[in-house]
């Protein structure tokens, strides 16, 4: 029974031992610009994981330390006996937040909405001289990126901001902008306008030159009058209704009789779009009346000769009438 005991008190003792004893850590998460002894050492007292031993890596950034480095430090610190576990090196990384291309360009349209005098800083145009790179700042900071310097002259601008301890400076254009429409992908002429073929974006008033279209439901289903390139902007006069009928197919002729539904053949005289009063030629008859485009390759015909309308008024026979309207 001593000896169960004697055993037990052994282990015990052997855990406590081990749990006191100071080990290395694989990977270090710093959210300072100093790296400590507890940051890079589980088991130490919380006077000495306070200990500054390193500087750390830039914001965002990752670095290693040689073991043998780290135990050297941790020796002039009377940090003895760390278990190293193997580890030859030990990665530190700097905890950052992330500033994205979108957040930085918004909070340099904030900056210039006061000196442009444009209350919505939306319908400012930013368009840097050089793409947007991302920008790393301390977690903890939560207040607006301000700048150092700013200068904003004839849509030029200027703006350097402090990162971390590095000085990152941003140029290029700015100007009041309001949301247009523009090319997803490649369009040809003729193409008919799918929801899909465009986005509504900020763009600048001086980009574009007349009328654009900011309604996305005024373009769907329109055909474009010339070719696109993706990002370029559309304007009321890049589209126009689509041909329905083109001049010399043929083409169905509906007459419009009361209580009649009369269809003869036709070749189109004119091109047309829905809606559009085109002339047909009845290739019967071989005369060429009016009709409005109401469909692919369909034409109404409302107005009816002297002859018709008299037929109709006297109840004649659809035979009669057909005949009539085939010019028999």
């Amino acid at each position: 029974m001593k000896c169960l005991v004697f055993a037990a008190l052994f282990a015990l003792t052997a855990t406590v031992a081990t749990a006191q004893t100071p080990v290395l850590r694989t990977n270090a998460l710093v959210s300072s610009e100093i790296v400590r002894i507890g940051d890079l050492v589980e088991n130490v007292s919380p006077y000495k994981a306070k200990i500054a031993v390193f500087r750390s890596p830039d914001l965002g950034e990752t670095g290693t330390v040689p073991a043998a480095r780290v135990l050297e430090a941790l020796r002039s610190h009377d940090v003895l006996g760390v278990n190293t576990g193997g580890l030859t090196q030990i990665s530190v990384t700097r905890a950052s937040r992330v500033l994205g291309n979108t957040e930085i360009r918004s909070r340099i349209a904030e900056l210039l909405a006061e000196r442009m005098r444009i209350a919505d800083p939306s319908n400012i145009a930013i368009v840097p001289d050089t793409p947007l790179q991302p920008m790393h700042i301390d977690p903890a900071e939560t207040a607006p990126l301000m700048p150092l310097r700013m200068n904003f002259d004839r849509g030029r601008f200027d703006i350097v901001f402090k990162n971390d301890d590095r000085e990152v400076r941003i140029t290029g254009t700015a100007s009041e902008a309001y949301d247009t429409l523009v090319a997803t992908r490649s369009l040809n002429r003729g193409d008919i306008l799918r929801e899909s073929d465009m986005a509504i974006e900020k763009r600048s008033k001086t980009e574009i030159q007349g009328e654009p279209i900011r309604d996305l439901s005024a373009a769907v289903g329109m055909a474009l009058q010339q070719p696109l390139r993706p990002g370029q902007p559309i304007r009321s006069s890049d589209i126009t209704k689509p041909q329905l009928i083109k001049r010399g197919e043929p083409v169905v002729m509906n007459y419009q009789v009361p209580g009649i539904a009369l269809t003869v053949r036709g070749k189109a005289e004119d091109g047309g779009a829905l809606g559009d009063i085109v002339n047909i030629t009845n290739i019967q008859s071989k005369r060429t009346v009016q009709g409005v485009v109401s469909g692919p390759g369909q034409v109404t015909v409302t107005s009816m000769t002297p002859r018709i309308a008299s037929a109709v008024a006297n109840h004649a026979s659809v035979q009669q009438v057909s005949a009539l309207v085939a010019g028999r």
